[in-house]
């Protein structure tokens, strides 16, 4: 794919472990990348490949979640646990909150649950101040909902928050109020994309799933950005949509000029859901948290 003159861009929809394998094919043809989904740390170097990642990582953290509990909780303390199991992954939430300060909260205290080892004493040390919030620092379905049963049994009352990769099967059937913050969007709930969720129901007689609207946005800021390179072809393409920002229905894709990471102060594409009845619910974006509407 990589060597066909014709490609001229992909749009990478994968998981982190399929999209990291496709940076090196991709830079040496010079064939621009366009990553929806994955956050693996693995992207931080896009700046020294031809990718383009267009949604915030698990290194700058979940926009939703932390602006959920900035500006709609205000907890007098938040608790950060950090699942030991999944450490590699869950390291970077922990810094964002703990060593970056992104948390409001007057301290931001770690709790460490080895990977042998359940949550019920760290919940109950949680539990000593009922109304803390917890930030769960994790990214397995199972040891997220083996938290969020720990906290319920030990009479916790704070808000409750994860991102997104937690939402499977176990965590949905226990994780009931808690917020999760994701980098997609419920197309059919979404003002900004219920039209495209009609179209794309229209057209597939179906409604469109986590990240159609993403994929979406992303399929168009290429051809944005090839219509403006012209006869350059793909070669000039990352830098043109480097140049300057374009607004999708889902996000606006801008780029830090040094660091070339996407944009994550306006418009960050950045999502809060619900957990409730088993299912997560979409509550609002990430931008209008906080405000009187």
């Amino acid at each position: 794919m990589a060597a066909d003159p014709d490609v001229s861009v992909v749009i990478a929809a994968g998981t982190n472990a399929t999209v990291p394998a496709a940076l090196p094919p991709c830079a040496k043809a010079r064939l621009t990348l366009l990553v929806t989904r994955a956050d693996t740390e693995e992207l931080n170097v896009v700046n020294t490949t031809t990718a383009l990642v267009l949604r915030a990582i698990q290194t700058v953290g979940p926009p939703a979640v932390l602006r959920y509990l900035n500006r709609g909780v205000e907890p007098a303390r938040a608790v950060v646990v950090h699942d030991l199991a999944t450490e590699v992954e869950s390291l970077p939430m922990v810094r964002i909150t703990t060593v970056y300060d992104k948390l409001c909260s007057e301290t931001a205290v770690e709790e460490e649950v080895a990977a042998d080892e359940d949550f019920t004493k760290a919940a109950r040390r949680i539990a000593a101040r009922p109304r803390d919030a917890v930030l769960f620092a994790g990214v397995s379905p199972d040891r997220a909902a083996a938290c969020a049963r720990a906290l319920r049994n030990a009479g916790h009352r704070g808000a409750r928050v994860a991102g997104e990769h937690v939402l499977g099967a176990p965590f949905l059937a226990v994780g009931e109020d808690w917020r999760i913050g994701t980098g997609y969007t419920d197309a059919s709930a979404d003002s900004r994309t219920k039209a495209f969720a009609a179209a794309f129901r229209a057209c597939h007689e179906r409604a469109p799933g986590p990240w159609a609207a993403e994929a979406y946005d992303a399929v168009r800021f290429a051809a944005h950005g090839l219509a403006s390179v012209g006869d350059s072809g793909r070669s000039a393409l990352r830098s043109e949509l480097l140049r300057r920002p374009w607004q999708g229905i889902t996000r606006l894709m801008s780029f830090d000029a040094a660091s070339q990471y996407f944009g994550v102060e306006n418009d960050s594409g950045g999502f809060l859901f619900r957990v409730t009845g088993g299912a997560a619910r979409f509550v609002t974006r990430a931008d209008d948290i906080g405000k009187k509407t």
